[in-house]
């Protein structure tokens, strides 16, 4: 969908589109500088070129309230000492979203929040309304009822998205559904897909399945040498030397179990 804005003259001195990103999401489950420093180093030092210019959202769900505060100033200088970008702050305690706005950091809810905020509004729009509500209630409680709901509201089934030719350094690929690729993926090239991820070649690139929330999400791959590998926002950087991991270049399929992702051989 495209909003162009009219500005009365005779050419519109910009529009607003709509577009899906990929952002980084970094869990802090420690405020400590010096550790969360530390274990910047590490990452990055992997693949010095890879976080370059990578927006970065702060997830502060995992903090507790005994917790020391977080230097959002030295932790910005932190993440940008390494090539990242912290454009937003998510979640935590109300403290946080003061300190965001005093360092002048956009504050996003996290979905539990949301979800409160959102039954919040429901609650109080079922009490103005409550009869019609207990009508409603009964009425959509029998299963013709609920029969009918489904049918007028169909389940959303998403396409395969096929691709027969290479994916080249610098190209990147967005599929709703599944994602299939019959061609090399070069290094560089990313895809991203809402459900599994089919490469039937080399894998050098990276590649995020379950962008869109999918748990169940699978990557599967003939050749496998990527760069990055992600399901449903958990990140692993594979090794780079063919000696040091006994996968490298084998058929695999990448699944995500208890919050960590596991390579197998096909």
């Amino acid at each position: 969908m495209t909003l162009q804005l009219q500005t009365g003259t005779a050419a519109a001195a910009f529009k607003m589109t709509g577009g899906i990103y990929t952002l980084t999401t970094l869990e802090l489950h420690s405020t400590d500088p010096a550790n969360i420093t530390s274990q910047l180093e590490k990452m990055t030092r992997k693949a010095p070129n890879f976080f370059q210019q990578t927006p970065v959202i702060i997830a502060l769900d995992q903090l507790s309230p005994e917790q020391p505060p977080v230097d959002l100033y030295q932790l910005q200088r932190s993440l940008q000492q390494f090539g990242l970008i912290l454009i937003a702050v998510r979640g935590g305690q109300e403290s946080h979203k003061q300190d965001a706005m005093m360092a002048g950091i956009p504050w996003l809810p996290s979905p539990g929040q949301r979800n409160r905020e959102e039954d919040s509004a429901d609650h109080v729009e079922n009490v103005e309304n409550n009869v019609v509500i207990m009508q409603k209630t009964r009425t959509t409680s029998t299963p013709a009822a609920e029969a009918a709901n489904q049918t007028q509201n169909p389940p959303v089934i998403h396409k395969t998205t096929l691709i027969e030719h290479p994916i080249r350094s610098g190209q990147q690929v967005y599929a709703e559904g599944d994602l299939v690729i019959t061609s090399p993926v070069s290094s560089g090239a990313e895809l991203l897909a809402g459900g599994n991820i089919h490469v039937y070649g080399p894998l050098r690139g990276r590649a995020l399945a379950g962008v869109n929330g999918n748990t169940d999400a699978r990557i599967f791959c003939l050749q496998f040498e990527a760069e990055l590998i992600s399901i449903n926002g958990q990140y692993k950087m594979p090794s780079a030397s063919n000696n040091s991991d006994p996968l490298w270049g084998s058929s695999v399929v990448v699944s995500l179990e208890a919050q960590s992702l596991h390579i197998k051989k096909l």
